[in-house]
């Protein structure tokens, strides 16, 4: 049994034999996740036994268009209607402007990457993946289009969209906004824009990108409400990205080095990540399972939307 830490998490990476064997138990330090090991297999009686799930590596986040803003907006819950609203306003108010802009340039990309590294020096685990794909995407300027907000010259909101003809997809590579307290209702006016181009141009899906599918580490149960809220539904991720695919089989220790909720998108059923786009939309073929170390009841669980999930569920872990 190998021990890796990633991140403030400990992680025990186990074989199949090892897991069947529970010999977690004898570690001499505690981890806070046990994980089967890569290339191994463990089945679903074995999984249930020992209280194992398993979930895509990642989580593409998306939603069909409609045929207007209207009847998108429509379809969402009043708050968040109010949200967008109020975004419009602020907007409004602070004399900001939107740009929608076909073809990524040096100049927004950096700008851009200014506001982004800003953003991501204030999470406690953050990550700069924008910075690692700048050459990429410069490479390959055509197939984006950017949708920003600025204050004079000064990027407010900033989002970079790659357009996916082939799949009809428009999908959010990446977005940042500055600080402030209005700045997250801005940010949903820019991805409404975002998606009245895609509409324009023919597209019938957009999605809001990729996250790990476990909420509450590296990403936060925030940013999943935020998503789900605004109409987004996840699948797994290698559906719409092959380098993105992949599962891990694990158990959840503690939660010392995680939120208190976390949430975890597991698979309903084996090979479900397995389905190809945009035939893995059709059917509910991810569970919610809601982590807390509180009591096992729905009120941990009711602030989270499980629309798009085949079922969700509280799991205790002590």
């Amino acid at each position: 049994m190998e021990i890796r830490e990633r991140d403030g998490l400990v992680l025990a990476v186990a074989s199949s034999e090892e897991i069947k064997g529970q010999e977690w138990l004898d570690l001499d330090r505690s981890v806070d996740i046990v994980r089967l090991r890569e290339g191994d297999h463990l089945g679903e009686d074995e999984r249930s036994r020992h209280g194992f799930i398993t979930r895509p590596q990642w989580v593409n986040w998306w939603c069909r268009l409609a045929d207007s803003e209207a009847d998108f907006v429509a379809d969402l819950t009043a708050t968040e209607r109010r949200n967008i609203r109020l975004g419009r306003k602020a907007i409004r108010d602070d004399s900001l402007r939107i740009e929608v802009r076909e073809c990524l340039t040096e100049r927004t990309l950096d700008q851009f990457l200014t506001v982004y590294d800003e953003q991501v020096s204030g999470m406690p685990r953050g990550k700069n993946y924008a910075a690692r794909f700048r050459d990429e995407m410069l490479s390959n300027s055509t197939e984006y289009v950017t949708v920003c907000t600025y204050s004079g010259t000064s990027m407010e909101v900033g989002s970079i969209w790659w357009m996916r003809p082939h799949e009809s997809v428009l999908q959010m590579r990446f977005s940042a906004a500055r600080p402030g307290a209005r700045s997250g209702r801005v940010m949903r006016t820019v991805y409404l824009d975002a998606l009245q181009y895609a509409r324009e141009n023919g597209y019938a899906y957009g999605s809001l990108g990729n996250d790990p599918s476990l909420f509450g580490h590296i990403v936060q149960p925030g940013l999943f409400n935020f998503k789900s809220r605004l109409g987004f539904t996840p699948v797994p991720a290698g559906t719409l990205a092959p380098r993105l695919a992949g599962v891990f089989t694990e158990k959840v220790m503690s939660l010392r080095s995680l939120s208190d909720p976390s949430l975890v998108t597991s698979l309903s059923e084996e090979g479900a990540d397995q389905t190809p786009w945009p035939k893995a939309i059709e059917n509910k073929k991810l569970d919610l399972i809601v982590l807390t170390g509180g009591s096992n009841d729905e009120s941990s669980s009711r602030s989270f939307r499980a629309d798009g999930f085949n079922r969700k569920h509280v799991l205790t872990v002590r």
